[in-house]
């Protein structure tokens, strides 16, 4: 218990989506169709693929494209998915190592990124069901393999092609910190005690 207020699940960082609660009937109705999600990395990942060891980690997605960073954008047609269950479309985040400032960004489903899957305990497992935001280090998503250390903001949704939106680093720095963690810590223990 303790360890979700230290790391909680944070809001949602997409610019452009609001993840409030379905009605029972139009969750349903998603239930029935498989859920549609962007497939790309950035073309960084498709360059250094066999080299870096992403083959041994990562499921090949339909493109690698500079287009990644904002699938939606004009021009840009990324192709999606169709997931092998009714599991979340997730982006991930990463600080490129080569060069300052890159990132590398990863979409698709939450079933199908990893070769070996995601890890399935705590607020990873909760990444494929829950439309949330959070920092991992690498070696903390992949359920096997030998992932390098690494360090990637994840955001999770729920709906066709969610995982479109762009991500405001700012809002994902805010709610990762260690201070913003430690505010609800002490407001959730003020509310319980009053």
């Amino acid at each position: 218990m303790l360890s979700f207020f230290l790391h909680p699940p944070t809001a949602t960082c997409y610019s452009s989506m609001s993840y409030e609660r379905d009605p029972p009937s139009s969750r349903q109705h998603q239930h029935q169709q498989k859920n549609k999600c962007y497939s790309c990395m950035s073309r960084y990942y498709g360059v250094t693929w066999d080299y870096l060891g992403y083959s041994r980690i990562y499921e090949t997605p339909k493109i690698f494209t500079d287009h990644c960073r904002d699938p939606t954008s004009r021009g840009a047609d990324v192709p999606f998915i169709e997931c092998k269950d009714q599991s979340n479309c997730v982006t991930m985040v990463e600080d490129i190592k080569a060069g300052v400032g890159n990132k590398g960004f990863i979409r698709g489903c939450f079933s199908n990124i990893f070769l070996y899957g995601f890890n399935r305990t705590g607020t990873v497992g909760a990444l494929g069901a829950h439309s949330f935001c959070h920092t991992f280090n690498l070696t903390q998503l992949v359920s096997a393999g030998e992932p390098i250390d690494s360090t990637i903001n994840v955001c999770s949704c729920h709906g066709p092609l969610c995982n479109g939106a762009t991500i405001k680093s700012s809002a994902l720095r805010l709610h990762n910190s260690p201070t913003f963690s430690q505010l609800l810590l002490i407001f959730t223990v003020i509310l319980i005690f009053n």
